[in-house]
């Protein structure tokens, strides 16, 4: 038995460039960097995975910190994204800890797992369902914990400004699961 740590440095703060594309019409995002926004003009940055388009991920009992890019979109701590029927995809007994911008992301993702995780101090959602068309995951026995109280006048709790969705990430609503 070995322990596995991935961690990210510590976050740097990266100034916007409004010349960037919008990822999504009306989100200020984008997926090249940090974009200008009316609300944003910093990016935080740590370290991001993601399984893209196909094939598989499986990731198990690692200890993940420092990671989320808030303020990029696309930059989550474990991220499936757009793998369609995904059987063998796998986040499984994993602890995130200390990061930004959600910390387990399903999007356009079926049949995965996700089970069996910690979340703690993650900013922003901490199990973010993307689009609501994921079909027949297993998501259980996840646990996402928040250290600062939401009415905490600095933290605001685990809500993080300067993201795509200020529905999930905001002071609007402290999301566990989004």
């Amino acid at each position: 038995s070995r322990s596995i740590v991935i961690t990210g440095d510590d976050f740097k703060h990266e100034q916007c460039d409004p010349s960037l594309p919008e990822a999504v019409p009306g989100e200020e995002t984008s997926v090249l960097g940090c974009r200008c926004s009316s609300f944003r003009q910093k990016c935080t940055n740590g370290l991001h995975t993601a399984a893209m388009h196909g094939g598989t991920a499986s990731i198990q009992n690692a200890r993940i910190e420092k990671c989320g890019q808030r303020g990029v979109e696309g930059k989550y701590c474990l991220h499936f994204h757009k793998l369609h029927d995904c059987p063998t995809c796998l986040f499984k007994n994993n602890v995130i800890e200390n990061s930004h911008q959600r910390g387990i992301i399903v999007h356009s993702t079926h049949s995965s797992v996700v089970e069996g995780n910690v979340l703690y101090n993650v900013r922003g959602a901490g199990i973010y369902i993307e689009d609501g068309n994921e079909m027949y995951n297993d998501i259980n026995h996840n646990v996402v914990i928040c250290p600062h109280p939401f009415r905490d006048s600095v933290l605001s709790g685990c809500t993080v400004p300067g993201t795509s969705n200020h529905i999930a990430d905001t002071k609007d609503n402290q999301s566990g699961i989004f």
